[in-house]
This record gives structure tokens, sequence and C-alpha cells, in this order.
């Protein structure tokens, strides 16, 4: 195919397709870190999103109920999670890593018992396409940002207002307080599991939401077996290697996605990479982050670390 600004168009608009699962994730990912949260259990989140949204679809035949359905089996499994983290004071890192396997075996059992028929018929447009008007017409960037799904305007807008809140707003004060210093933030009246609990379930909103677009939107409301395919670790990754900034997320973020759409229009485009190597790139991405986090001292303070009121820490 020869390459033209169309070509390069459909390249963009892949790009930023596919990298809307792992920004909704990451994004809920930057919250709960910021609050002390360290939600390992991403992944499973993820799982539980997209298989709550095809539950949603095969029951209801509404791709935009199939959406709801799956944020809200994000949060559910999000408030059992944090119930074991936050106020059960458990491992983070080994809570979640079982988590993760639990939704692994639940949604592959809910697989075969709810879901092994055909999905429900029905138009996916609704959700997939929303060309905003006369901006949709514009060269290059008109198909390329301006005909996306609505739920990438949506972890547009999500990203704007986790900037303003972390900058300008008492409630992003206080949830930086709650990862910087806990002890502090309990002592000056504020409740710091309260906090972190809120946090976590923005966590499994946005997790959820991109588990569900990642079912309905891009794969047509078919479930299969761990279709995350290790998205939800990507998203963590995305989140350290960005520091934590939702600005710097999106643009990760989109970048991977890119890399994603590279390996399916690469050779249109005239680049001769290997796609082994282009599958491997979101992963050495995901390396350097891990490395990052263990040398730079730009963490919050008491991420990871467990809070139980009156004990200093």
């Amino acid at each position: 195919m020869e390459f033209n600004i169309v070509t390069l168009a459909l390249f963009l608009a892949g790009g930023l397709r596919l990298c809307v699962p792992v920004l909704l994730a990451a994004l809920g990912e930057t919250l709960s870190e910021r609050a002390g949260v360290f939600t390992i259990g991403l992944e499973g989140l993820m799982l539980s999103g997209a298989a709550s949204s095809a539950l949603g679809l095969a029951f209801t035949g509404s791709p935009l109920l199939a959406l709801v359905a799956g944020a809200l089996g994000g949060l559910l499994a999000a408030a059992l999670l944090a119930a074991g983290t936050v106020l059960a004071r458990a491992n983070q890192i080994v809570m979640g890593i079982g988590f993760n396997l639990f939704a692994a075996g639940a949604t592959s059992l809910i697989r075969q018992l709810w879901l092994s028929g055909a999905p429900a018929a029905g138009s996916m447009r609704s959700v997939s396409v929303m060309k905003l008007p006369w901006l949709s017409d514009l060269p290059l960037v008109g198909r390329a940002i301006f005909s996306q799904s609505p739920v990438f305007y949506l972890a547009v807008l999500t990203t704007l207002a986790l900037w303003a809140l972390f900058r300008f707003s008492r409630v992003g004060l206080l949830v930086r307080a709650a990862g910087e210093n806990a002890a502090a933030a309990d002592a000056a009246g504020h409740s710091v599991l309260g906090l972190r609990f809120s946090a976590a379930l923005f966590t499994g909103l946005m997790a959820g939401l991109g588990g569900a677009y990642l079912c309905i939107v891009a794969s047509g409301g078919t479930f299969v077996d761990n279709m995350t395919a290790g998205r939800g670790y990507l998203a963590i990754a995305i989140t350290l290697f960005a520091r934590w900034k939702p600005g710097r997320v999106l643009l990760v973020a989109v970048l991977l996605g890119l890399l994603e759409a590279l390996q399916f229009q690469g050779q249109y485009l005239g680049i001769d990479i290997p796609p082994a190597l282009l599958m491997a790139m979101p992963f050495v991405v995901a390396l350097v982050a891990w490395i990052m986090m263990g040398r730079g001292g730009a963490a919050p303070g008491d991420l990871g670390r467990p809070f139980l009121r009156g004990s200093g820490r």
C-alpha cells in the first residue's frame, strides 16, 4: 500500500484505539498509587470488567449497558480487593497476585457457564465510533483523533480531570497526603483508610471500563479467557514510567498504542521491523519502568505500606 495521508491517519487512529484499555487502567492506578495503594491486581480487575461487560451484553443486548456493567464489575471486584489490602492490611503485592489468579479462574468459569453460546447480535457502532461535528472532517487529525470511540474521549477527559484534581483541588492534596505520609494525614484528622479505599474503588471502575472496552469495542462483544493478555501489568508500568502524572500517562499510553499498531500496519507504512520485536517493545518499557522505580525516590513515600491508625505508619 502506498504511504500517504490516508494510511498515516489510519495508523494514528489504530494506535489511539489500541491505547484505550491500558490508558483507562493506568489512570485508575495513578490515583490509587498517589493514595498509597499499589494495585498489583489491576490485571484481575480488567478481566472482571471484561467478563461483566460480556454478561451485560448477553442479558441486555445493549453495548452501552454492557460498558456500564463492565465498569461496575471492576468496581465490585476492587471493593473485594481493597477490603483485603486497605482494611485488612494484607500484603498488597501478594494479595494482588493472588487476586489475578482468582480472577483468571473465575472469569473462565463464567465464560463456560453463561457465555458459551454466540454473543448477542447487534451493532457496536454506538460505542465504537463517535464523529465530532466539523472536527472529524479535518484532514489527518479528523479521522485519527475526532472519529474515535466515546470511551476514548472519556479517557482524555478523565486525564484532564485527574490533572486538575492533583494540581488545584483540596481532595487531590488529601489523596497525595495519604500516599506521601499517611501518619501525618491521620494526625491532621483525615481518614486515610477512607481516602485509600475510595481511590481503590476508582481504580476498579477505570480498570473495569478498560476491560469492557477490550471486550465490547475491540472484540465485538466476544469474551475469551485471559483476554487482557498482561495489559493490567502494562498499565502499572505506564504509571511508574510516567511518574504518576496523568498527562505523561496519556502520552506513554498513546506511544505504546502506536507501537502495537505497527504490528498490524507497519508493512503498509513501509516500515520493515520484525513483528516479534514490536510485540516485545511494551514489555521493554515495563522493565525500564520497574528499574526506574527501584532507583528513583519520586514514588509516594508510603506507597504499598498498610496503614493502621495510631501505629505511626
